[in-house]
């Protein structure tokens, strides 16, 4: 029992303990967060150590949190691990480790008599929306470094377009939660809301406009590129369209912080609707395109299978007036058969803690 409540600190814990990172304090340092990705090194002549793996230092870090802890402190640390999902060079073994990561346990929600909700059930719950949305960004790790880091040729349309539905399901999480995030900026007098309100944003700005470049590529190139990938990528455009009319509003959440922050005013793009009027009859020309070909292949398909019946000794020894009449009955279907056809300006935001 003395063992459980004088559990001794390892120099990792101490050196947590002490941080921005776990303090109630609404900052939260960078140089804190260096520390922590070195195994927090205090003293010079452990600098010469051998330091320990860094997937071994996030591993340390998530059993080094506190059980218990503040509204504050929760978002810190989870403002942490945004921030470290993002390095350049770690990021993706902290994905890793932050994926094994069960989060800070939700309290139970209590109502009262009278129905009112308990004052901390908001904060909790919007602690447990960070969490998730965090989860998302881990998963979807590749998404994040290909749309900040441009690595698809957008000149070059793919067939591959897991990317694209990936963006598009990410967008739509966030923007799921659009509401609640301004009810709780708005009742929660905490800076640290506000911060990571500006960390969503970076990686909300860098998804859209990665959808963008690809979707604006495509209504460049729509009537040159195969069937298969314009059907795939047309799809696209009505939800590119409904996802700028919710960007529009997510990104009026952050208007506290044009000024402060010196926030840029996005240029958002709009498909004149003359373009979608010729999409659209692009669209239905290829499926008509389509559907006569497969009529065309149906019918010598037929006309093959019609063609080897005819051709066997059984059916030359048949009665002539027989082959007359499938011929003529044949023909006569073909004859009543009815035709059933009759300036991108991109944007790249840099939030520092």
């Amino acid at each position: 029992m003395f063992n459980m409540f004088f559990k001794q600190q390892t120099e990792f814990e101490r050196a947590l303990s002490n941080t921005s990172i776990l303090n109630n304090k609404p900052s939260l340092s960078i140089v804190d967060l260096k520390q922590l990705m070195q195994g927090f090194p205090q003293q010079p002549q452990l600098m010469c150590r051998t330091p320990q793996p860094i997937k071994k230092t996030f591993q340390t870090f998530f059993q080094a949190l506190p059980e218990k802890a503040s509204f504050c402190v929760k978002l810190k640390v989870l403002a942490t691990c945004h921030v470290l999902l993002e390095d350049g060079i770690h990021g993706q073994q902290f994905s890793e480790s932050f994926l094994i990561w069960n989060g800070f346990q939700i309290k139970q929600t209590y109502i009262s008599k009278i129905g009112f909700r308990e004052k901390n059930q908001d904060k909790e719950k919007f602690v447990q929306m960070y969490y998730e949305m965090l989860q998302r960004f881990a998963n979807g790790f590749d998404l994040l470094r290909i749309a900040k880091l441009q690595q698809i040729n957008s000149s070059k349309l793919t067939n591959d377009c897991i990317y694209y539905y990936k963006a598009i399901n990410l967008l739509n999480h966030i923007f799921s939660y659009s509401q609640f995030i301004k009810y709780i900026y708005e009742t929660v007098q905490e800076l640290i809301v506000g911060e990571i309100l500006l960390l969503i944003w970076n990686d909300v700005i860098a998804t859209y406009l990665f959808i963008e470049r690809i979707i604006f590529q495509f209504l460049v190139e729509y009537q040159i590129v195969q069937i298969s990938l314009f059907f795939q990528l047309n799809g696209l455009v009505p939800e590119f369209i409904r996802l700028t009319s919710q960007i529009k509003i997510f990104y009026e959440l952050n208007k506290n912080f044009f000024i402060e922050k010196q926030f840029k005013s996005p240029t958002w793009k709009i498909i004149d609707s003359k373009l979608l009027e010729d999409l659209e009859k692009y669209s239905q020309q290829l499926k008509l395109q389509k559907a006569k070909d497969r009529l065309i292949k149906k019918q010598c398909s037929k006309l093959s299978s019609l063609s080897t019946f005819y051709s066997t000794p059984q059916h030359q020894t048949a009665k002539s007036f027989l082959f007359g009449n499938t011929t003529f009955g044949y023909v006569k279907r073909l004859s009543t058969l009815n035709d059933p056809f009759d300036n991108n300006e991109e944007m790249t935001q840099f939030y520092k803690i």
